[in-house]
């Protein structure tokens, strides 16, 4: 493998030199990896304490948060590089991390594009989405499937190098064609499934589903021989189904795609650069729209916070969980036994 110490470049009209700019790129990391540690810690807790979406869909949003809480968890691990400005672990450590980073990266486009899925089914269908034996099916093929392209890549010989600009270790996609058409594939694939689907949930939330009025029926109930009603009696007919919370779950996931989209793009700004001539002089770029991009993996409880209730209210029931547990193993060694506390008053009399 190819890992590449050289140092930091700085474009030539900036007067603060890469030393001096260091400290900050490991306290944009530690920052990124506890936000999204915490957050999708909660995600998960909340999820499971409390029905904030329906049963398929509640898959799709834990695989996301996993995902995301092992992306999150290799950020730690590059503090120490960042800092150094060259890879100061073994080879096989990058490995395992740019393993984790590309499959979490995958995972989660792909529960994010079944999440979205699931909801135009729910809207299309009066509410019945996604079965949750499919989803679980989907989500266990992609996460095995992911999992061991990218094992099998590493260990097949694709070069792992390292960025000291941007401040990751990364495949090179220059060594295999085929790796990278096959990366391609991987990261399109959800990406054109999950536009499709908001292209429709939008047209779906914004089409007039108001249905026109009916008119008047008088029914007269007719009691037969014996106080039953005749065979040919009218019945009356159901309420139609509220949508309510299908609409909102859809908005919900609607605006969290958004969001998703929106914070790749400075991402994929920041790899093309990286990819040409010019990212050499650019690095305080090419570094800040890497890590804003990155910053995605925990802007999901930032999503559900505002958009749901809920959610909110399991995450308050979270806090206050945490915070009394705290409280009462603070309190229980702090806590003085009055007994030994009276003996040892006793014994200095």
């Amino acid at each position: 493998m190819n890992f590449s110490n050289v140092p930091f470049t700085t474009n030539a009209s900036d007067a603060v030199s890469s030393s001096a700019r260091l400290p900050a790129e490991p306290a944009a990391i530690i920052t990124v990896a506890a936000l999204a540690i915490v957050g999708n810690f909660l995600v998960l807790v909340a999820t499971t304490r409390r029905q904030t979406f329906p049963s398929a869909s509640r898959l799709f949003i834990v695989s996301m948060a996993w995902s995301d809480l092992l992306h999150g968890s290799i950020f730690p691990f590059l503090v120490a590089p960042a800092r150094a400005g060259e890879w100061v672990y073994s080879h096989t450590a990058a490995q395992a991390i740019v393993v984790i980073g590309a499959s979490s990266v995958a995972t989660t486009a792909f529960a994010l594009a079944g999440l979205n899925v699931d909801r135009l089914c729910a809207l299309k269908n009066d509410g019945v989405g996604i079965s949750r034996k499919k989803a679980w099916i989907f989500l266990i093929s992609t996460w095995a499937g992911v999992y061991a392209f990218y094992i099998f890549s590493t260990v097949y010989g694709v070069p792992v190098y390292y960025d000291p600009v941007m401040a990751l270790p990364s495949y090179d996609l220059k060594a295999h064609i085929w790796f990278s058409i096959v990366m391609f594939i991987i990261i399109c694939s959800p990406l054109i499934v999950t536009l499709y689907c908001v292209v429709r949930i939008l047209r779906a939330l914004c089409a007039q589903n108001e249905p026109p009025a009916a008119q008047a029926a008088i029914y007269i109930n007719v009691v037969g021989a014996g106080g039953s009603p005749p065979q040919n009696a009218p019945q009356q007919q159901p309420a139609p189904q509220n949508d309510t919370s299908d609409r909102s779950y859809a908005k919900v996931v609607l605006i969290l795609t958004l969001v998703q989209i929106i914070m790749q793009l400075p991402a994929i700004c920041a790899f093309v650069v990286s990819q040409l001539p010019v990212g050499d002089d650019l690095p305080t770029f090419v570094f800040w729209s890497a890590w804003l991009g990155l910053s995605n993996i925990f802007l999901d409880v930032v999503v559900y916070s505002v958009c749901q209730k809920s959610f909110r209210i399991a995450v308050k029931e979270t806090a206050i969980s945490v915070v009394s547990c705290m409280h009462n193993v603070c309190c229980r060694r702090n806590r003085v036994n009055v007994d030994d506390q009276q003996n040892i008053d006793m014994s200095n009399l």
